[in-house]
């Protein structure tokens, strides 16, 4: 039977995270908000502990709670919606999904209408989605102590080179306030102060801005984008701004579709920069978070390690390869050499599916004891080689990698 060596990974990606002088970025999904944990009290005085953000699953509940049929009222767009999917057979749906099928059912109703809604129903409830959207995921740290301010602080600790690029598919303004925390100057496509504007020659050319300012790409939008319309240009512009204004709208976009020219801008070029990161030379990203069910963002990723064989992806899944959910991540692991799926109980390396040892680390301490649980002990039998697992793919306890980081670089640039 054959084994990854836990060990090892962890000290490859020890060793790949200190490096200053090869590009360096992360991808943050969906599930890293579950690692933030807050409290909150119910009607009864009883607390609970809860994600800051719920996943997606959770996000759809709420909408669907929020926009359902009032008792003995009128059936809600919503609801109208949601029989669109069981008649395509597809019950199981998100929020995404509806968001996707809301926009690209907008592309075709024109004046008219089509599958029974017209194009000012569809414009209502897209609005509505996003409103409840920004509403739900408009939250704030409860700490700087966290794996947020983690990455933060680790990304701004060391000299660089070459800038960190963090991709996201986010919509929360988490990231942001770490980094504002952390004082760590962060480019993110916009340009201005009062209402800053996308710049897509800035985003095109963001090699001119120096090594110390980060980037951050937020790919699916963000709850502090707007539409704002313009009566010069049909499409109108994207603005970055703290308050809605009478016109504008929400610009969240978690699917690929192109909508309108507004629309298309941010995403595709947003969509480059993961293209053109990965295409770098040595390239190194850590994803977290991201159980790769978006199948534009897996065809980036695979086809641009495809084309740069020295690019190295690191994905780390939370809990076991084998749950539900991560039947794509499998097939772009064991098709793509450079990519690493990391999971708590296996990994794909190589495009070899195994299970996690730990060799010669029969006590493992510090930071290793957080991210390698051992299973056993070291026998004669066994020579070393412990069953184990990896839980990077808890948010938390990547953070808890970066911070041991910082402490490192801060010491070792303290001793020099």
């Amino acid at each position: 039977m054959t084994y990854h060596d836990a060990s090892r990974q962890l000290d490859y990606i020890r060793q790949s995270l200190s490096q200053n002088k090869k590009h360096v970025g992360f991808f943050i999904g969906a599930g890293c908000p579950l690692a933030v944990r807050v409290e909150r009290q119910l009607e009864g005085g009883q607390t609970v502990n809860e994600p800051i953000i719920p996943d997606v699953a959770g996000l759809t509940n709420m909408i669907a709670a929020k926009l359902k049929t009032p008792a003995g009222g009128k059936e809600s767009l919503y609801d109208r919606l949601a029989k669109l999917f069981v008649e395509d057979e597809k019950a199981q749906f998100n929020i995404e999904d509806a968001l996707s099928m809301i926009r690209s059912m907008s592309q075709v109703a024109g004046k008219g209408s089509v599958r029974g809604f017209n194009a000012a129903e569809l414009e209502q409830l897209d609005r509505s989605i996003c409103e409840i959207i920004s509403d739900i995921v408009d939250r704030n740290l409860p700490t700087k102590e966290g794996p947020y301010h983690d990455l933060a602080i680790w990304a701004r600790s060391l000299s660089r080179d070459k800038p960190v690029h963090i991709f996201t598919t986010n919509y929360d303004l988490l990231m942001e306030e770490a980094l504002e925390d952390a004082s760590a100057p962060y480019f993110d496509g916009f340009i201005g102060s009062r209402n800053a504007f996308f710049d897509l020659g800035a985003v095109e050319n963001e090699k001119l801005i120096g090594p110390r300012w980060l980037r951050l790409w937020k790919i699916h939008g963000s709850i502090n984008w707007k539409l704002k319309p313009s009566q010069n240009a049909a499409a109108g512009s994207v603005i970055r701004s703290e308050k809605i204004e009478p016109g504008q709208k929400h610009l969240i976009y978690p699917s690929h579709l192109k909508f309108d020219q507004s629309r298309k801008m941010p995403y595709l070029a947003l969509m480059d920069r993961l293209k053109d990161f990965i295409s770098c030379p040595s390239a190194i990203l850590f994803m977290s978070g991201y159980s790769f069910s978006d199948d534009h963002i897996n065809d980036i990723i695979v086809s641009s390690l495809k084309n740069n064989p020295t690019a190295m992806v690191h994905a780390f899944l939370f809990g076991s390869l084998g749950g539900a959910g991560y039947a794509k991540a499998i097939t772009c692991g064991q098709q793509t050499p450079n990519l690493v799926i990391a999971a708590q109980d296996e990994a794909i390396i190589g495009r070899r599916r195994a299970g996690w040892i730990s060799v010669g680390v029969s006590e493992p301490g510090g930071l290793a004891q957080e991210v390698i649980h051992l299973l056993g002990v070291e026998t004669d039998e066994n020579e070393g080689r412990i069953p184990c697992q990896l839980n990077l793919g808890d948010f938390a306890n990547l953070g808890l990698l970066l911070r041991s980081l910082s402490r490192d670089e801060l010491q070792s640039t303290a001793h020099e």
